[in-house]
């Protein structure tokens, strides 16, 4: 039995020795960020950057999403099979999608409310915009 965090991490590193192809000099995922997973992917494969590859893995990866049934294993880890590929693409133009996020997210937040202070939603419960607010600026991104 299992009993701790550190007993867990010294059984799955147990487990991994099982594989002789596995290289233990790979960062913790844990301390990456999501881009950072997919530069270090590609630089293990040799794996040339080629955008419109990405687009169709983008496409692919959406398609098997769609097909999930929601709130599954499958649904999960097809979601994370999309945002990885979409991070792919944005590697292979060179954006910086950690932060774009990070800027769209403050942007969200800043843009949902009204002058007044409220939030105020559509019939379907979507946040409706503040239109007086600033769109978020990414142009330095580019």
């Amino acid at each position: 039995m299992i009993n701790g965090l550190k007993e867990m991490q010294d059984f799955a590193d147990d487990q991994l020795d099982m594989f002789g192809y596995w290289d233990s000099t790979l960062t913790d995922p844990r301390d990456m960020t999501v881009m950072g997973m997919v530069k270090e992917f590609a630089y293990k494969t040799n794996q040339v950057s080629d955008t419109s590859l990405y687009q169709k893995l983008i496409a692919e990866e959406y398609e098997e999403w769609l097909d999930c049934k929601p709130s599954t294993t499958e649904d999960l880890k097809e979601l994370a099979d999309l945002v990885y590929v979409i991070y792919g693409y944005a590697k292979s133009v060179g954006y910086d999608l950690d932060e774009a996020i990070r800027r769209v997210h403050k942007n969200n937040l800043g843009r949902c409310l009204q002058p007044d202070g409220t939030v105020q939603y559509r019939a379907d419960g979507k946040i409706l915009k503040n239109p007086d607010f600033p769109k978020v600026d990414l142009t330095d991104l580019l």
